[in-house]
């Protein structure tokens, strides 16, 4: 029975970990993962690759980001429901 708990908290406690390693590192493993297989894939060789890496690697140019906002819905006085961006990025 004990046991059984124990697991299951190991099992919570490791979950967690990757959960909080995953969230702290973002897109960037994935994208880790990506260059490594393009590179596997092309051989190595770096002719015409410059310039389809700058356009890959323009999201991380910005490195909190991409600041688009978030969609929310904010509640009137009257009971109505609004859907509007809001967050950094935003300008209207």
């Amino acid at each position: 029975m004990f046991r059984l708990l124990k697991l299951m908290a190991y099992g919570l406690l490791g979950y967690a970990i990757y959960e909080f390693v995953r969230g702290a590192f973002g897109g960037e493993i994935e994208q880790m993962v990506g260059r490594m297989q393009d590179q596997m894939q092309g051989g190595g060789s770096q002719g015409g690759g410059g310039s389809s890496n700058l356009h890959r690697d323009a999201a991380r140019a910005n490195m909190t980001g991409p600041g688009e906002g978030d969609v929310e819905d904010t509640q009137d006085n009257d009971g109505g429901s609004v859907r509007h961006a809001v967050g950094r990025g935003v300008v209207s």
